[in-house]
């Protein structure tokens, strides 16, 4: 199911905690996990400087075999090699590749981290659940906006804003649609036991894994009544 997970970045921030949390949560795992960030959203004010920072921080990213203490590792297999194969040729279409893009199933399905940017909330690249390396860039003019964009997806796992606008944060908490949301950090690494996790629309019915509410799922529930 996945959850199209966003970061959003409000302005006057730290662009470079912004970029390591975008490039952090997009590309960890190849981007293969359901908390992966694939939508960054960021305001006008500071949105070249994260993106250039983003693409800095990418380069550096190492891709192989990774007992070779490698950052990133293949994909799982053929089919999901394909599929982010493809995402990435309408990314190109519906708006511009600024780093990686690259694909080589020569020994292994590997695929470069890869960013996109100037897109807009109805492409399918901000739509469509890629479940790979592969994050776009949105430019909002301010944090209305960037919560509207956020929630404009069928998903609603994970979630991340960027901002030191404690009004900004309220509104966040009560308005971004997501199961999990984090403040000023990644969207990802839930921590079992601490973090109950689960999510909202496609993403699930919320039914939090990582804490004892969860155990309710596995019981059944008798009702008994007597009369006197």
């Amino acid at each position: 199911m996945g959850g199209k997970d966003a970061i959003v970045v409000d302005e006057n921030i730290d662009t470079d905690m912004a970029a390591e949390a975008i490039v952090t949560s997009a590309f960890g795992f190849s981007g293969q996990k359901c908390s992966a960030c694939s939508r960054a959203i960021v305001h006008k004010d500071v949105y070249d400087e994260v993106l250039e920072k983003s693409i800095k921080l990418t380069k550096e990213l190492t891709l192989g075999n990774t007992v070779d203490n490698t950052y990133m590792g293949p994909v799982i297999n053929k089919k999901q090699f394909d599929k982010i194969k493809n995402y990435i040729e309408i990314g190109k279409e519906e708006g511009k590749l600024e780093q990686g893009g690259g694909t080589d199933d020569s020994k292994g399905y590997f695929v470069e981290p890869t960013i996109i940017s100037g897109l807009k909330s109805k492409d399918r690249i901000m739509q469509e659940e890629i479940f790979g390396p592969v994050v776009g860039f949105v430019k909002v003019n301010d944090f209305d906006e960037a919560i509207e964009v956020a929630n404009d997806t069928d998903y609603g796992l994970t979630g991340a804003v960027i901002t030191n606008n404690r009004e900004h944060w309220i509104k966040a908490v009560n308005e971004f649609d997501v199961g999990n949301l984090y403040l000023n950090r990644g969207c990802t690494s839930a921590v079992v036991g601490y973090h109950p996790f689960g999510g909202f629309k496609m993403s699930g019915t919320d039914a939090k894994t990582g804490s004892p509410d969860y155990l309710l799922h596995f019981l059944e529930q008798k009702v008994v009544s007597e009369m006197f």
